[in-house]
């Protein structure tokens, strides 16, 4: 389908995109010992498990509402 893969790309790149954004500004923190980086990195990895989470919850809820509609 369609719509699945247009879902996995959108989510995927969102993850790829917080991800390094939170490697990025935690190596700004090691760098600078600035406090700020450290929140922001951490906020950015939980946006990305967040949106992993998203994923897997439209992949298996997905799957299941698939299976029960064409039985």
């Amino acid at each position: 389908m369609v719509i699945v893969k247009v879902l996995r790309w959108v989510i995927g790149s969102g993850v790829v995109l917080t991800g390094g954004l939170s490697i990025a500004s935690f190596a700004l923190f090691i760098a600078s010992n600035v406090q700020l980086w450290l929140l922001r990195s951490r906020m950015l990895r939980h946006w990305a498990f967040a949106l992993v989470l998203l994923w897997f919850n439209v992949e298996i809820w997905g799957s299941v509402l698939h299976t029960l509609f064409t039985w």
